[in-house]
């Protein structure tokens, strides 16, 4: 991959109120082999970012924050706008291993729409921030199996290094020309289930892979507390998106549902746990449940 093609490449980071950790990914960024050029969206940051984007220099676009979804969005704008032919996608949390972005260009064709950088905890390595699935014979996540999640990069031994599918948004490099046939990301998610409907979609239109050996360092999340919000539209989302493309989804509704409150359970407590059930936090729980059925995608709680 030669120099020219390299500078098609924009490197899209969205922000909100996280500023040294989008130091350490925009310093990454600018140690890649390969360097692409930068552009920070910055979703209403209240914590010196914008400040600290005009010192050094970055480009960057500020605007009221419109969830990661509306992040997402407006740097897909704004790689069509400008003739980049790849955009790298990236969130503000974590940060690219120096040769993922050549490790990535290396395994593009002509087939291919979106690869993905495989997205490892920045102090335990092999070991996955986001456990990858393991996928069924129609290309969806298994339900029943004896192994159903892959959660340490040396378990992932597939042909060319490539798995058939990918958790965007963290190190995802997107062919801007054929992303055209799918469209920009639907903003009415908000945020959780907006990359996962961009998945599929891209999927329709050619192939998305995640490169095992391109890496993307990420601090663990296992242990974050849940906000209020993140739950409802966790729920929401996800139980829209199991109906909209995936096999078998009122068992993947099950699944859900018992996966957002055992979350909840594990990192924020049983009184936390139970309030929403049956206390004030129900007000998040139940509307998620109704407004998914109902396929409503306001954005309630922004």
């Amino acid at each position: 991959m030669n120099l020219t093609e390299c500078q098609k490449v924009l490197a899209l980071v969205v922000t909100h109120n996280r500023l040294e950790l989008l130091k350490r990914c925009i310093y990454s960024l600018q140690n890649q082999v390969y360097l692409p050029d930068i552009l920070v969206i910055n979703n209403g940051s209240t914590d010196g970012t914008e400040d600290f984007l005009i010192r050094n220099r970055i480009e960057h676009i500020t605007q009221e924050n419109s969830g990661s979804a509306g992040g997402w969005a407006q740097g897909l704008l704004e790689g069509w706008r400008r003739g980049y032919q790849y955009l790298w996608m990236m969130d503000d949390d974590g940060f690219p291993d120096t040769k993922a972005l050549e490790v990535l260009l290396d395994n593009t064709d002509e087939n291919t729409i979106c690869i993905s950088s495989l997205v490892v905890k920045e102090n335990a390595r092999n070991e996955l921030v986001f456990k990858m699935p393991k996928i069924n014979k129609r290309g969806f996540p298994v339900i029943f199996s004896w192994i159903r999640k892959y959660n340490r990069r040396s378990l992932l031994k597939f042909p060319g290094g490539l798995y058939p599918l990918a958790h965007l948004f963290n190190g995802a490099l997107i062919n801007l020309k054929k992303a055209e046939q799918v469209g920009n990301v639907d903003t009415s998610y908000f945020m959780y289930g907006d990359e996962t409907d961009y998945f599929y979609r891209m999927r329709k239109n050619g192939q998305v892979y995640t490169a095992v050996n391109a890496l993307h360092y990420h601090p663990d999340v296992s242990k974050r507390s849940l906000e209020k919000k993140k739950v409802y539209y966790y729920i929401r989302n996800t139980i829209i998106i199991n109906h909209q493309y995936c096999d078998l989804p009122f068992v993947r509704d099950f699944f859900t549902v018992g996966i957002a409150l055992y979350r909840i359970l594990k990192r924020n407590g049983l009184v936390v746990f139970f309030s929403y059930l049956l206390g004030s936090n129900s007000k998040f729980f139940y509307p998620a449940l109704s407004d998914a059925y109902r396929k409503r995608k306001i954005n309630r709680y922004t």
